[in-house]
């Protein structure tokens, strides 16, 4: 799988929060762990837990994710063989089962991905979200 395929499936599965099986983002994070490095799984794991909101509880929501790739990758170069960065534009719209829409949550998620060699596969090292 190359770089961008594992950024969208990461940037994806620690924004898609769901109030009905989740104590907070993290859990969101953790769903990823399979694409992380040991340490950025590390550094997660450490992270404050910041809980669900009681409005995505009330309405049993979850979060519809939409991705847009920003590239060029700013102050990034070229990807190398085992360095590479994506960054992309997320919009977040909790959604409740019942029908409830939430104001939409805008942010730009930057990933860095490794690997030990070209023909290991990618894995995200770090991911900063501004």
């Amino acid at each position: 799988m190359d770089a961008t395929a594992v950024s969208v499936i990461v940037v994806r599965t620690i924004w898609a929060v769901d109030a009905m099986r989740d104590t907070g983002q993290r859990d969101a994070y953790l769903r990823a762990r399979p694409y992380l490095t040991q340490p950025c799984l590390a550094r997660l794991q450490t992270e404050p837990v910041a809980g669900i909101p009681t409005l995505w509880r009330d309405h049993r929501a979850y979060a519809q994710v939409r991705l847009t790739r920003q590239a060029p990758e700013l102050g990034a170069g070229p990807d190398s063989p085992v360095l590479a960065h994506r960054q992309f534009h997320v919009t977040v719209t909790p959604t409740g089962r019942d029908g409830w829409k939430g104001i939409p949550i805008r942010a730009i998620t930057f990933t860095t991905l490794t690997r030990p060699t070209s023909a290991a596969p990618w894995r995200i090292a770090t991911i900063a979200t501004a």
